[in-house]
C-alpha cells in the first residue's frame, strides 16, 4: 500500500470549471491520499484545513475508486476527477457528497453512469465530456435536478431515455411485484405449453419411422443416368444397381423432393423419347445453365403428368415458337435469364401454366400475353426491354395474382390498361421511365394490395387515380419527381405509403387524411416546412422525415398523430429545439434527432414526451455540448 502525504507541490497546471478555478497545487497542498494498486482507498485533508474543493485530475496512476473513497471529505462542494483512467465507478460512490455543486468526470473512459449521481440534489454542474458513454438509460441521471447543467462535449451519445431523470428503483420494485403476481399463472401456462410440445413430439416420433423409411429407400436404391451425344440428350433413365456407365453417360442426382438436377451438363437439345422415368414420381426437372437454344416438341411434350415444374433458367433460348409446346399438366415454366426476344402468339396456349417466369430476357413487346392460358396466377416479365403495355393484353387473365413489370422501359400507363385483372394482388412497375399515368389506369383492380412505382419519372398523380384501389395496402412512389403531396383520396385500406426521394418541399393542410394507417415515409425530400393539419392520421405508427431540410421541430406540425410511435428526423438541419416542440408527441416510443446541428437541449425543450414509459431519444453523431436537467419538464 502506498500512502502519499502531499505538501506544497509546485504544480502550475490548472483545470477550469464553472464554479471557480481550482489549481492542482492548491488542492493537493496538505492532502493525504491513500492509493493501492491504482485504486483510491481514502482521501482527506490535513488537520486544520477546511477545503470545499477537491481536485484529483491527472492524478498519477489513478484508475479506480472504492465506494467509500470520499467518506473523509463529505463537505466538499467541487470535485474534479478529470483526465484519469477510470473505466467504471462504484454505484453510489458520490451519494454521501450531498453538498457537491460541481463534479467533473471528463476525459476518462467511463461508459456507464447508472447509480452514480443518487443523492446529488445540490449539483449544479456535471461535466462528462469526452467519455465513451453511448446511452443514458432510465434512471441513469436520477436525483439530478432541473437546475443542473450537463456538459457533453465531444461525446458519442447515441440515445437518451426520457426517463433518464426518473427513479428507476420504484419501477424495478413495481415490476418485481407484477412478475410475482403473474408467476403462478405463467407457470400454469408454461406447463400447458410443455404438455402440448410433448404431445406433438410423441405424434412426430410415431410418424417419423414410416417417412424416414421412404426417404432412405429413395436415396439408397434410386439412381439415375443421363446419356448424351454431341450435347443432345438421348435418354434419362433409371441406373441399375449392377450396371456400369458407358461412354456418354453420367449419373445424376434426384433429391428427396423428387427433383432431378440436370444443371450445367452442356445440354443442347433432346432426342425423341428421351425421358424414361415414368415409373418414378418425379415432380421437377432442373435444366438451368445449359446450352439449350430452342424448346422443341421433344423437349416437353412427352413428360409425364406428375412432372409439373421445368426450369430452363440461364440457357440460350432466343424464341418460343407457336405450335410447339403441348403440355396440359405443366404448371410452372421458368425461363429466366435467357436471350428471349420473342414469344409467338399462341406459343403457350396449349398449356395450363400457373406460373411463368420471363425475367432477365430481351423481350420488347407484351403482345404474347393475349394468348397466355387463363390458368395463369403469376407472370414475371421484369428486366426486359418492354416499352409499352398494349390495351386489353390482360383481359383474359382473371386468375392472375402477381404481375411484375419492373426494370423495363415503359413510359406511360394508359387508362384501363389492366382491365380484366380482377384477382391481382401485386403489381410492380418499378425502375421504368413512367412519366404519365392515366386517371383510370388502375380501374378495376379492386383486389390489388401492393403497387410498386419506385424509380420512375412521375411528376404527379391526378386526383382519383388511386381512389378505386379499395384493397390497396402498400403503395411505393419513392424516387420519382413528385412535387406536391396530394394523397387525401387514398383508400382507407392503405397502411404503408412511401414517398422517399421525391421533390416535395412543403407539406400543406389536408395532404394526408386518414391514410396511410401505419407507415408514412418521406425520407430524402426537400421538406422545410410542415403546415398545421398536414397530418390527419390518427392511427399512424411510423413517420419518416429524415434527410430533409427542417430547421426546427414545430409542435403544431405534428397535430393529428394521436398514436404515433416512431418519428425519424435525423439528417435535417435542426439547430434549435424550443419548448412546445413535442407537445403533440406524447405517444412516441422513439424520437430520432440524430445527425442534426443543434448543440443544446435546454430546459423544457422536449417537454411533452412521455417520461412514464421512457421514450428513447436518438442523438448519435451530434454536436451536443449541454443537456439541462429540466429538458423533459414544463419549465
Amino acid at each position: 500500500m502506498l500512502t502519499l502525504i502531499i505538501c506544497l507541490l509546485p504544480l502550475a497546471s490548472t483545470v477550469s470549471v464553472e464554479v471557480g478555478e481550482i489549481s492542482e497545487a492548491e488542492t493537493w497542498k496538505n492532502l493525504i491520499v491513500d492509493i493501492d494498486n491504482g485504486t483510491l482507498k481514502h482521501v482527506r485533508f490535513a488537520e486544520n484545513t477546511d477545503y470545499t474543493k477537491l481536485n484529483l485530475s491527472s492524478f498519477p496512476g489513478l484508475r479506480a475508486l472504492e465506494k467509500n473513497s470520499f467518506d473523509n471529505v463529505l463537505d466538499i462542494e467541487s470535485l474534479v476527477l478529470a483526465n484519469n483512467s477510470f473505466t467504471s465507478l462504484p454505484d453510489f460512490v458520490f451519494s454521501n457528497l450531498t453538498k457537491l455543486k460541481s463534479l467533473s468526470l471528463s476525459d476518462n473512459q467511463i461508459s456507464n453512469v447508472r447509480n452514480l449521481f443518487v443523492g446529488l440534489e445540490n449539483l449544479q454542474l456535471l461535466d462528462i465530456s469526452r467519455n465513451p458513454i453511448r446511452h443514458f438509460g432510465r434512471g441513469h441521471l436520477f436525483s439530478l435536478t432541473k437546475s443542473v447543467r450537463i456538459l457533453t462535449n465531444e461525446n458519442i451519445l447515441w440515445s437518451i431515455s426520457t426517463g433518464v431523470f426518473e427513479n428507476s428503483f420504484l419501477k424495478d420494485a413495481e415490476e418485481l411485484k407484477r412478475l410475482a403476481a403473474t408467476q403462478d399463472q405463467g407457470n400454469v401456462k408454461e406447463n400447458e405449453k410443455k404438455e402440448q410440445e410433448v404431445e406433438k413430439a410423441e405424434i412426430a416420433t410415431a410418424e417419423e419411422p414410416q417417412d424416414q423409411k421412404i426417404v432412405e429407400t429413395l436415396s439408397e436404391h434410386t439412381r439415375l443416368k443421363i446419356c448424351k451425344s454431341d450435347g443432345i440428350v438421348t435418354s434419362l433413365e433409371i441406373f441399375s444397381k449392377d450396371e456400369e456407365l458407358v461412354e456418354g453417360c453420367v449419373q445424376v442426382p434426384v433429391d428427396i423432393s423428387m427433383q432431378v438436377s440436370l444443371v450445367e451438363l452442356g445440354i443442347k437439345g433432346f432426342q425423341e423419347d428421351w425421358y424414361r422415368l415414368q415409373s418414378l414420381p418425379i415432380v421437377s426437372l432442373d435444366l438451368s445453365n445449359n446450352e439449350i437454344a430452342e424448346i422443341t416438341k421433344e423437349t416437353l411434350n412427352d413428360l409425364p403428368s406428375g412432372l409439373t415444374y421445368v426450369n430452363f433458367q440461364g440457357n440460350k433460348i432466343r424464341k418460343i415458337w407457336s405450335q410447339v409446346i403441348e403440355n396440359d399438366h405443366l404448371n410452372v415454366l421458368n425461363l429466366r435469364n435467357n436471350l428471349i426476344e420473342e414469344i409467338e402468339e399462341g406459343a403457350l396456349a396449349k398449356t395450363n401454366l400457373r406460373e411463368l417466369y420471363l425475367a432477365g430476357n430481351q423481350l420488347k413487346s407484351l403482345d404474347f400475353v393475349f394468348s397466355l392460358p387463363n390458368s395463369l396466377t403469376v407472370l414475371l416479365a421484369n428486366g426486359n426491354h418492354i416499352i409499352s403495355i398494349p390495351d386489353g393484353a390482360f383481359s383474359k387473365l382473371f386468375r392472375l395474382n402477381y404481375l411484375y413489370l419492373d426494370d423495363n422501359k415503359i413510359e406511360a400507363v394508359q387508362n384501363d390498361v389492366f382491365q380484366g385483372l380482377v384477382s391481382l394482388l401485386t403489381l410492380t412497375l418499378a425502375r421504368n421511365d413512367i412519366k404519365t399515368i392515366g386517371p383510370s389506369a388502375f380501374r378495376g383492380l379492386r383486389t390489388l394490395q401492393t403497387l410498386d412505382l419506385r424509380h420512375n419519372s412521375i411528376h404527379d398523380l391526378r386526383k382519383g387515380t388511386l381512389a378505386e384501389l379499395i384493397g390497396l395496402k402498400q403503395l411505393n412512389l419513392s424516387n420519382n419527381k413528385i412535387v406536391k403531396a396530394t394523397f387525401a383520396d387514398l383508400a382507407r385500406s392503405v397502411d404503408s405509403l412511401h414517398l422517399d426521394y421525391n421533390e416535395i418541399d412543403i407539406l400543406e393542410e389536408g395532404n394526408f387524411v386518414q391514410t396511410p394507417t401505419s407507415t408514412l415515409s418521406l425520407t430524402g425530400n426537400r421538406i422545410s416546412s410542415i403546415m398545421r393539419g398536414a397530418f390527419n392520421l390518427p392511427t399512424l405508427r411510423d413517420l419518416y422525415l429524415n434527410n430533409n431540410t427542417l430547421t426546427t421541430i414545430e409542435g403544431d406540425s405534428y397535430e393529428g398523430l394521436n398514436r404515433l410511435r416512431r418519428l425519424w428526423l435525423s439528417e435535417n438541419k435542426i439547430s434549435e429545439i424550443r419548448k412546445g416542440a413535442c407537445k403533440n408527441l406524447g405517444s412516441l416510443y422513439i424520437l430520432d434527432i440524430s445527425k442534426n446541428p443543434f448543440q443544446k437541449l435546454e430546459n423544457g425543450a422536449l417537454y411533452g414526451l412521455n417520461t412514464a414509459f421512457g421514450t428513447s431519444l436518438y442523438i448519435y453523431q451530434n454536436n451536443l455540448t449541454e443537456i439541462q436537467g429540466g429538458v423533459f419538464d414544463d419549465i
